[in-house]
């Protein structure tokens, strides 16, 4: 009778053990963003959670791994092909799972599906920070009501008809993105916190963003960015964009100087940062 019970306490401490995953999961190379695609708004990239169902779309290794281990990009070190192959991830959650497992389980998947293996370390690393220029920031706070807190899953955006894109942050609002002339982007939130706004300028510079406004609450913002550092931008990310056919950047629209305009500015400094490092990741996952 006491072999018995050991063996049941036993069983029971090795499923415990076991790490969060999926109850079934499909992982897929995705097909080729192309100009065309993102015009007749059949692009469904980001991620989508319901009560049981999770589909990631149009990600890149580097953000699978960002948001299985809920970082910054810049907190990530690893092959320069994992910023250009992109996968589609569609899961299941066990019953009584939670929206807030995700990332755990994703890990699971990622170990399992490509092998991934990775450590931590600490480096000096090159960033901007978002600061307030002198005379102190020109932004209006917000008057929309604050969502109802919900758990943080990094990342994740819709793209609509025509390339309108809006970045999706839990809790923290929402930024629209607006194609314009000579292939500038219109960027509009009506609830923007400061850190919201400095990840979302990761997709634009050339270093890491951080916020280091001091500024807490949220404010509506408007910017331009220009057409060359939206095209330098998506080069870096694996996009193939042309030139536009009008003339470049109309009206000499930059995103530092519509920072400028909101009383805020970008400066260089060096920080040391713990880094998760890919050791090891196949590009092509196992079958499913």
């Amino acid at each position: 009778m006491t072999t018995r019970i050991a063996v049941v306490l036993a069983l029971a401490c090795a499923a415990s053990a076991q790490p969060p995953a999926f109850e079934v999961a499909s992982v897929k190379i995705a097909e080729p963003i192309t100009p065309a695609m993102v015009q007749s708004g059949r692009l469904q990239m980001g991620v989508s959670i319901d009560a049981r169902n999770v589909r990631i779309s149009q990600f890149s290794m580097y953000e699978l791994i960002t948001l299985a281990y809920q970082i910054k990009g810049y907190e990530l070190s690893g092959p320069s092909w994992m910023n250009t192959q992109r996968y589609d991830v569609q899961a299941k959650l066990p019953d009584g799972a939670s929206r807030g497992q995700v990332p755990a389980m994703l890990r699971t998947l990622l170990a399992e599906r490509f092998g991934l293996t990775i450590h931590r370390e600490t480096r000096d690393i090159n960033m901007y920070v978002l600061v307030q220029a002198k005379g102190g920031h020109k932004m209006k706070p917000s008057t929309e009501e604050a969502p109802a807190p919900e758990p943080q899953i990094r990342g994740g955006m819709a793209v609509g008809a025509g390339g309108a894109i809006t970045s999706v942050s839990p809790g923290r609002g929402d930024i629209r993105v607006t194609p314009g002339a000579g292939g500038n982007e219109h960027l509009e939130s009506k609830r923007a916190t400061m850190n919201s706004l400095a990840s979302f300028l990761n997709r634009y510079c050339e270093l890491p963003v951080i916020d280091m406004t001091e500024l807490k609450g949220a404010f509506e913002i408007e910017l331009d960015v220009a057409g060359e550092e939206v095209r330098a931008a998506a080069r870096s990310h694996g996009y193939a964009i042309r030139p536009s056919a009008e003339s470049a950047d109309p009206a000499g629209v930059s995103l530092r100087g519509s920072l400028e305009k909101l009383g805020l500015k970008l400066e260089t400094r060096k920080s040391p940062t713990e880094v998760i490092v890919v050791d090891k990741v196949e590009k092509v996952p196992t079958e499913n």
